[in-house]
């Protein structure tokens, strides 16, 4: 059998959430994404995780370190 491909998946929240939801409906296709849906001034968190195409329920990585920006 051929292993499923790992996928990244970029996943935000509020500075302080014990658990950041996933920010876009599928994984990311490249290193760099642009987040058009935030508030000027706005804290956020962003993490990333890796999702293969295992079925029937895919594996999803630990989160990778957090980081934290302020929207401009």
């Amino acid at each position: 059998p051929v292993a499923p491909v790992p996928r990244v998946e970029l996943v935000r929240g509020a500075p302080g959430d014990a658990t950041l939801q996933a920010l876009t409906p599928s994984p990311i296709p490249d290193a760099r994404y642009r987040d058009a849906s935030v508030t000027s001034g706005t804290r956020y968190v962003y993490a990333v995780v890796a999702v293969d195409g295992g079925a029937p329920m895919p594996n999803v990585s630990a989160e990778s370190n957090r980081v934290e920006e302020t929207a401009r």
